[in-house]
């Protein structure tokens, strides 16, 4: 059997199914898709400007906050994703390495591999010919560099959760403080400046819990994340001394 080109099949039976009239009311339709998902781009982010304006002066420091807990908690993730290895397989091959060729072939494995709990155990290594005190003291001090790189910019999204339902108080007081203008001031029938200022308390005050109540949950995973790095430190620097004691690769006693 002949066999036909793809090209040349799609031009003689798909494409040649296709009428000029059906071709152009696929495009109609194509057309008309693309300008309403235009228009309800559009028309979302006229919405969002028009809540944004609403929202009062107090909108624009909680914009900024979202932004920094936004950036920050992404590369947090980004980071301790990447310092989160397995632990498991770096133990055995470091433990494989100590059996076959000593001390030196295991350091550079651990020198070589990323994170935190590759950098203890390098240092670990390395001082296997001190004391027991010694080794442990070099183990705290090489966990003690590498806590505050866990850490890194978590006491400002902690910082951010913490402010942000203030600073929502505090639009809703500025949205009530026009309330009392506008009522002692006789106003009491201006509807239009009435409904300002409760769009502005009840505005600022759902942006600023609508900030709070993800990156919260965001704060307490990465926190997570970090006590289980911190853990695997411990355990592995541990279980690495225990393991080259038993072979007389170390002077601890």
């Amino acid at each position: 059997m002949k066999q036909v080109p793809a090209g040349r099949y799609c031009r003689g039976t798909l494409c040649s199914k296709l009428s000029p009239k059906r071709f152009a009311c696929l495009v109609r339709i194509w057309t008309g898709q693309a300008i309403v998902m235009s228009n309800m781009v559009k028309g979302w982010g006229t919405i969002m400007l028009q809540y944004f304006l609403k929202g009062g002066p107090v909108m624009y420091p909680l914009v900024v906050c979202s932004v920094i807990a936004l950036a920050v908690s992404l590369e947090r993730f980004y980071h301790l994703g990447r310092a989160g290895i397995n632990t498991s397989r770096l133990m055995n091959l470091v433990k494989a390495k100590v059996a076959r060729g000593g001390v030196e072939e295991a350091l550079s494995l651990c020198e070589e591999t990323p994170g935190p709990v590759a950098r203890v155990l390098a240092v670990s290594l390395a001082a296997h010919d001190r004391n027991r005190e010694e080794l442990r003291e070099a183990v705290k001090e090489a966990a003690l560099i590498e806590i505050p790189r866990l850490e890194r910019f978590m006491g400002l999204l902690s910082t951010i959760i913490t402010i942000s339902p203030m600073l929502g108080l505090l639009g809703t007081i500025s949205g009530l403080i026009k309330i009392f203008n506008v009522i002692s001031g006789e106003e009491i029938g201006n509807y239009t400046a009435l409904s300002a200022g409760i769009a502005e308390a009840l505005i600022t005050t759902f942006t600023g819990l609508l900030i709070a109540i993800p990156f919260m949950i965001v704060y307490n995973a990465l926190s997570g994340k970090i006590d289980d790095i911190l853990n695997e430190m411990e355990k592995r620097a541990t279980e690495l001394m225990n393991y080259m004691k038993s072979r007389g690769e170390t002077d601890a006693v």
